[in-house]
């Protein structure tokens, strides 16, 4: 299979010039699409979220086209050129979304624009074999984004349960201290930790004399 850069460098860089003035038209269609077709977006679309989406959109198209036009933009070697779809997959976990719904926006913006450069790239005199290369690149590059979001919603996966980790031997360490910490800090630390203190506790005394009679 071969490397989303090098199906870049298959497609004829005047391609860029035909598809360039689709773009604003296609975003706005994009996230009509997205709003009507995924339904855990619906609503999210009406706020901030809406705007961190619209600009994931745009900055997709405008890196394709970007990719296009100069095809070592779309390698995989060196630093990402942005945190986008990072950052996107991050917010899913931060909201407590699995990827799906943000999984299936992507491919509803891929099929919607493979629509729309075909429309463009037919009227703009690009050759059939330009047009399929396209399709080709269209959906590799949306599995390329696609595993950035992924990579973002497992690191942050990973930071949150780091940071549980960590209040919860906070808890701890403030159910152990001596003399015993006030009721504030110790509610402080069960809140912290998602910990519901119980309504009664038992303690329990195990000897250590080694002896082996467990009558001791």
């Amino acid at each position: 299979m071969q490397s989303t850069s090098a199906l870049f460098e298959t497609i004829p860089t005047e391609a860029a010039d035909v598809l360039r003035p689709v773009l604003s038209e296609l975003a706005d269609e994009i996230i009509q699409a997205i709003a009507e077709e995924v339904p855990d977006y619906a609503r999210a679309l009406e706020g901030p979220f809406g705007q961190v989406v619209r600009h994931g959109v745009e900055r997709a198209l405008g890196r394709f086209v970007d990719a296009i036009a100069d095809p070592s933009a779309a390698s995989g070697h060196g630093p990402r050129r942005d945190t986008t779809y990072v950052a996107l997959g991050r917010g899913e976990m931060r909201v407590g979304r699995s990827l799906d719904a943000l999984l299936s926006a992507y491919r509803v913006g891929a099929r919607l624009a493979w629509r729309r450069f075909v429309d463009a790239g037919v009227n703009g005199g690009l050759p059939p074999a330009t047009l399929y290369r396209l399709g080709e690149a269209i959906f590799a590059y949306i599995e390329a984004i696609s595993a950035e979001s992924v990579e973002g919603y497992a690191e942050e996966q990973s930071a949150r349960a780091g940071e549980s980790q960590r209040r919860r031997r906070e808890l701890v360490r403030v159910l152990a201290v001596q003399p015993p910490a006030d009721v504030e800090a110790l509610r402080t630390a069960a809140e912290a930790a998602a910990w519901a203190p119980p309504r009664e506790v038992a303690a329990v005394v195990v000897s250590n004399s080694g002896d082996g009679d467990p009558g001791a």
